[in-house]
């Protein structure tokens, strides 16, 4: 057997049982154990070395190292902490904390229980799955979009209500993405469609129709957009609010949908305002954002950097973090802003945001200021080899956090979606795990929901419909939408 080494083989280091695991795709799984620590460092090291070269082109030397993880970021990549690095005191679990096993494992439990779940009629595939806070969550499919009624305990009633997506002309629009916005009562919706990548169809939720499609433009100059975003992770449910985030490859912009003095534009074909933002050099390669509960916003690149912007300029970003090769195709960010959630293809990539304020020597994030390689390193959230091979080497997607809107909560669960599965992370396992002296935390302690179709969303019920529980939401590519937890 040989196979290239690369992200695909999902290797996983068990340092307690010096042993590695690893998938060989179109191969199986296979297991090494070594005869003592010695050989199982230099192994690691070795192949460190080997996917760095693979991946970047380049010699695995300090100096290359340098070049792409910047300067003092190397360590940092390789798992080793800065000596200023700090955890905060307030958040649960800090590493090395003991945690209530009992408590953890009735947490996990609950999610072996699903209710039944609804299956909406229709050919097309399931693109999207919104949750609102409010009476409705929506099932983005084809060219429609299914409304279910948000209920004490976590369900969802099927409404019976499907909205077909038209433009002006009676074209039907295909979007990749929406957001929630104006108290729930609209939908904005992002078409990739050539010729329609610079509008955003606004649906009236009441009126269940599209009644407008705005023009993204800035000086005269259409301007595509990739992604769109809430201001902040509650503003979705704020009426008049009437401003939202775009991006596309280098481009991060404030849209306004109202015109000076407030007043909404009425017209059948709007133009969205420039409120703010700015253009970067070529080569951000800007794929992806979210926002935090105050609206500063993390953004992810296909080079897998990360870059993090105050809530007053998008001029320039007050911390950046190296990729680690591989593309960041979703990201999330906890509502206090103290935790990042990247998703790439084989593993999601959890960041620690909390530093020291240099000059006042307060705890803060590194949104608020420039934090450099003084961030924790990073945390790595995979697959067993085994469960990848059982996925037959389908890629993470859409990893996110339990939604929390309001100030002083804490998210609990992590969840991605991998083929048919959805994986299922305890946030306070992985806040409390330690990594080896100088390597990377491999988490691969985990909960899987098997379901018999591709998954195209797992997501999670605002906690306002379930208490202290958390319940979690499946919709497959099928049209059936399933809620589990409890």
């Amino acid at each position: 057997m040989s196979c290239p080494v690369s992200d695909q083989c999902r290797l996983v280091s068990n340092h307690q049982a010096i042993r590695i695991d690893f998938f060989a795709p179109g191969s199986g799984v296979y297991a090494v154990r070594f005869h003592s620590k010695e050989g199982f460092a230099a192994f690691t090291d070795a192949y460190r070395d080997a996917l760095f070269e693979n991946t970047h082109r380049m010699r695995a030397s300090d100096e290359n190292k340098e070049k792409v993880y910047g300067v003092g970021m190397s360590a940092w990549a390789q798992g080793t902490d800065h000596p200023d690095a700090v955890w905060d005191p307030t958040d649960e679990r800090p590493p090395g904390d003991a945690a209530d096993a009992d408590a953890d494992a009735m947490e996990e439990d609950d999610y072996e229980d699903e209710s039944k779940g609804h299956h909406t009629a229709s050919g097309e595939d399931v693109l999207d799955m919104k949750m609102g806070a409010l009476d409705n969550s929506f099932l983005v499919r084809g060219n429609a979009v299914d409304v279910f009624r948000n209920q004490a305990g976590g369900a969802l009633r099927d409404a019976n209500v499907r909205v077909s997506l038209k433009d002006s002309d009676g074209a039907f629009i295909t979007p990749t993405k929406g957001i929630l916005a104006d108290a729930e009562q609209s939908m904005l919706l992002l078409s990739p469609e050539t010729g329609r990548r610079d509008k955003i169809y606004q649906m009236d939720l009441e009126r269940e129709c599209v009644v407008s499609a705005w023009g993204c433009n800035k000086d005269g100059v259409d301007v595509p957009m990739t992604d769109i975003v809430t201001d902040s992770k509650s503003s979705q449910m704020e009426a008049g609010r009437g401003t939202f985030l775009g991006l596309d490859d280098n481009r991060l912009v404030r849209w306004d949908m109202r015109m000076e003095g407030g007043i909404a534009q009425t017209l059948a074909s709007p133009t969205l305002g420039y409120a703010d933002g700015h253009d970067f050099a070529r080569g951000t390669k800007f794929r992806c954002m979210a926002t935090t509960g105050d609206g500063c916003i993390a953004v992810g690149s296909e080079d897998g950097k990360i870059r993090l912007y105050s809530d007053k300029s998008m001029r320039q970003a007050k911390t950046s973090f190296p990729g680690l090769g591989a593309p960041i195709t979703a990201i999330d960010v906890t509502h206090d802003g103290k935790w990042i959630l990247a998703t790439t293809d084989t593993c999601l990539v959890l960041l620690h945001t909390c530093v020291r304020d240099a000059k006042s020597g307060d705890l803060t994030t590194g949104f608020k200021t420039r934090a450099g390689e003084r961030i924790p390193a990073p945390r790595l959230l995979k697959l067993k080899p085994e469960d990848a091979a059982k996925a037959k080497g389908a890629p993470l997607v859409k990893g996110k956090f339990t939604w929390v809107t309001e100030q002083g909560k804490q998210e609990r669960w992590i969840v991605a979606s991998c083929g048919t599965y959805s994986i299922l992370f305890n946030f306070r396992r992985v806040k409390a795990a330690t990594a080896p002296e100088r390597r990377l935390l491999e988490f691969t302690d985990y909960n899987v929901v098997a379901k018999d179709a591709q998954i195209a969303e797992s997501t999670f019920v605002h906690e306002k419909f379930t208490g202290n529980d958390t319940h979690l939401v499946i919709a497959t590519t099928k049209g059936d939408v399933f809620c589990a937890g409890g």
